[in-house]
This record gives structure tokens, C-alpha cells and sequence, in this order.
């Protein structure tokens, strides 16, 4: 299961980084710093859910605490590109809700399967 969690944190973050860099940067000056600002978060955290995948396919020791902040990270992502977001957003009104309710609900299994693994236990 932990690998399952490692290819969601390698997959999802960096494509749906790179799919809203796509849509938001020919319209980036219009959006203005706070747009910008935005974008390069998202980017950060891409950046760490990648390492921490990495570092749970290849069970590093430092794997449990980067993974779970890359979970906590790309959660908070979510849930505020859903609610309040300068950049594009092709959520349709009044799915809100149900998106953070999965966006938790994922995150939490996610959390528990790295946080109970035995392959980093010592």
C-alpha cells in the first residue's frame, strides 16, 4: 500500500501542477502577483510530494515525516485552489464540498497507511 501512496504523491501533485502552469501562464500578468505567488506555491509543493514519493519507493528514514507533510501540503493545496483560487479553475459550482470531503478522506488514508507501515519501523 505504501507504494500506492508513493505513485499518488509522484502522479498527481507535478500533473496537476503542470496543468494548471499550462492554462494559467499566457493569462499570469492579467492575474497579477497574487496569481503568481500562487502558482509557485502549488510548485512547491509538487516539488515535495515528489521527493517524498521517491523517498517511500526507495524507504528512506526520512521517508514517514516527508511523506506526511506532503500529504498535509497537497491537501491544503486542494481545498484552497477549491475554494479561493487567482488562477483558473474548472470546478463546477456547488461540487465544493464533495471535492474537500474526498480530498480529506484521501488524505487521512494516506496518512495512516505511511504513519502504520512496518517497512519503516526500527
Amino acid at each position: 500500500m505504501i507504494r500506492v501512496v508513493a505513485a499518488l504523491l509522484l502522479i498527481w501533485e507535478p500533473l496537476n501542477f503542470a496543468v494548471g502552469a499550462l492554462t494559467a501562464l499566457p493569462t499570469i500578468v492579467y492575474r497579477g502577483w497574487l496569481a503568481a505567488t500562487e502558482l509557485a506555491a502549488h510548485g512547491v509543493v509538487a516539488a515535495v510530494a515528489t521527493s517524498a514519493a521517491l523517498a517511500l519507493w526507495n524507504t528512506t528514514s526520512a521517508a514517514p515525516r516527508l511523506a506526511s507533510i506532503a500529504i498535509v501540503l497537497s491537501v491544503a493545496r486542494t481545498i484552497q485552489a477549491t475554494w479561493w483560487s487567482a488562477l483558473p479553475s474548472a470546478t463546477v459550482p456547488g461540487s465544493q464540498p464533495l471535492i474537500v470531503f474526498l480530498t480529506i478522506l484521501i488524505g487521512a488514508i494516506s496518512l495512516t497507511i505511511v504513519n502504520r507501515s512496518k517497512q519503516f519501523s526500527q
